[in-house]
């Protein structure tokens, strides 16, 4: 007798898909991750084959699964995270046009000043939630429209990942959910659904889109061909996650108002609940739908924190490469460690994490990063904990933004994602933000936070409240220290000043004008 119960979290991430099996209390059973590339055919354009993203998703899949060793008959559901904001362009048959355009694509930076022509930032943010902004999808089908018209009249559905990865794992509803759809700057936020203004906007209708259901919502349940490329039991239950953050929301318990945990990945969300939209008491932040079904999320972000850390892996890193392949060990736990050589402050040296521009609370599309302050006197190791103190610093613009924000605040912030498996890491970040810090003993919340949503949606448990209970646990809490608050306070001063002097100048906007012309 199979005593056992699987539930099954997928998480098609940017850069690759994880995919992890958890029991009843959330333990690991099983795990799998493929890595897949974005492709950027001009400067500041983003796009992905989703075909290699299926792919990624089928191996991944196969890997959990292998690792697991369950019968089929312990699996009980399916819950999928994906990205939000990544729009996927398809026929009538749901078969891809062309690349998905990826979130932190820049592609339609010019949309800003056309959508302000068509609606005030000020309406824009009351009607969606979302600050009006070239980042989000309502701007690149606009910028589709009208750059590749003849695909766009062939374009029968536009799709999130979330449903479009759900058809292709079988699932009979085309349906999406407002936790997956808050980084498309589409909704009408107050009723949780598509506002007709914006699409209009757009271009396009509502026979257009997938319509809104909920999170956790059942899907239908995995195809004989999906079981076949996955390894995943024929006629599990398929449902409907969310968008990965408000899936790490969940999968870091933050269900209550006062909660919000940040998600350090490629990019870095924080995500707060919400109970009501009257807590609202500023513009730095933007909300949406939350993966608890008939709640809200509030959220701010710096699109490049993770990715911060693969750049200098993939062209600064080699010596951490071949050190990590050498004693079994992971590069980016090496630069953390390489960091420990230098001293907070990193000696003066500062680096500006806007790899895919600034975010919260500047929504500045033509920022970039950089150095600053090198001197001679700077070593490597300088430059590692450099960037590890620049991308703690835009999370702490974030944090701040949630405290002024938000009635009452923020009193509990727990972090999560890949960037906390290092203790170092995580304690230059509290040192930073300056409050207290908890972490997860499942640091992959996002995909912990979707099986959670299949696990609920499949019945397994009565209230997500039940579930995040039986399955979510907080390992450690990390102290900000009391020796480093002045020196950390005054960095972070001068680290913010510089980006407000560069950006009033008007010199991001000359670079990237500079770079769409000669490159």
């Amino acid at each position: 007798m199979v005593t056992t119960r699987a539930f099954v979290g997928i998480d098609a991430g940017t850069t690759g898909c994880t995919v992890m099996i958890f029991d009843e209390r959330g333990r690991s059973l099983g795990h799998g991750y493929k890595e897949y590339p974005c492709i950027a055919p001009h400067p500041g354009w983003s796009e992905q084959d989703l075909d290699a993203v299926w792919q990624g998703i089928c191996e991944a899949c196969s890997q959990a699964t292998s690792a697991a060793n369950l019968p089929a008959e312990a699996y009980k559901s399916v819950g999928l995270s994906s990205q939000r904001g990544t729009i996927a362009m398809l026929d009538e048959d749901k078969q891809p046009l062309c690349n998905s355009y990826v979130w932190n694509c820049t592609r339609a930076i010019d949309y800003q000043a056309k959508f302000e022509a068509e609606i005030s930032p000020v309406e824009h943010q009351k009607l969606t939630g979302m600050q009006l902004s070239p980042l989000w999808t309502a701007a690149k089908i606009a910028w589709f429209r009208d750059n590749q018209p003849a695909l766009f009249e062939k374009t029968h559905w536009f799709a999130n990942g979330q449903e479009y990865f759900l058809y292709k794992l079988g699932a009979e509803e085309w349906v999406t959910d407002p936790a997956s759809l808050t980084l498309n700057g589409m909704m009408d936020i107050a009723n949780l659904d598509w506002s007709d203004k914006i699409l209009t906007m757009c271009g396009i209708t509502r026979d257009k889109l997938p319509p809104v259901g909920v999170p956790s919502g059942v899907a239908g349940s995995l195809s004989k061909q999906a079981a076949a490329l996955t390894g995943l039991p024929e006629g599990i239950t398929l449902c409907r996650g969310a968008g990965d953050q408000q899936c790490a929301a969940i999968g870091a318990g933050v269900i209550k108002q006062g909660m919000a945990e940040f998600t350090v990945g490629t990019s870095g969300v924080m995500v707060g609940h919400l109970d009501s939209l009257d807590r609202i008491k500023g513009n730095n932040l933007w909300w949406g739908g939350h993966g608890v079904p008939g709640a809200w999320d509030i959220e701010g972000a710096a699109f490049s924190l993770g990715a911060c850390l693969k750049w200098w892996r993939d062209n600064m890193g080699r010596r951490e490469i071949e050190a990590g392949n050498a004693l079994g060990r992971s590069p980016f736990a090496l630069m953390v460690d390489g960091a420990s050589a230098s001293p907070p402050g990193a000696k003066g040296l500062l680096f500006h994490s806007f790899l895919s521009s600034q975010v919260t609370p500047y929504y500045d599309a033509a920022s970039r990063g950089g150095f600053l302050g090198i001197g001679l006197y700077h070593t490597r190791h300088d430059m590692i904990r450099a960037l590890l103190e620049g991308c703690a610093n835009e999370m702490r613009m974030v944090v701040d933004a949630f405290q002024s924000d938000i009635e009452g605040g923020i009193s509990e912030l727990r972090l999560t994602g890949g960037g906390t498996k290092s203790a170092g890491f995580v304690q230059i970040m509290t040192d930073i933000i300056g409050m207290p810090t908890r972490v997860t003993t499942e640091r992959e919340c996002t995909v912990l936070g979707a099986a959670i949503l299949g696990a609920f949606g499949s019945g397994a448990f009565s209230t997500i409240d039940e579930a995040v209970d039986q399955m979510v646990e907080v390992e450690a809490e990390f102290i900000p220290s009391q020796r480093l608050s002045e020196l950390y306070g005054e960095q972070h001063e001068i680290w913010r000043g510089m980006y407000e002097a560069i950006a009033a100048g008007g010199q991001y906007q000359k670079l990237a004008d500079f770079s769409a012309k000669y490159f």
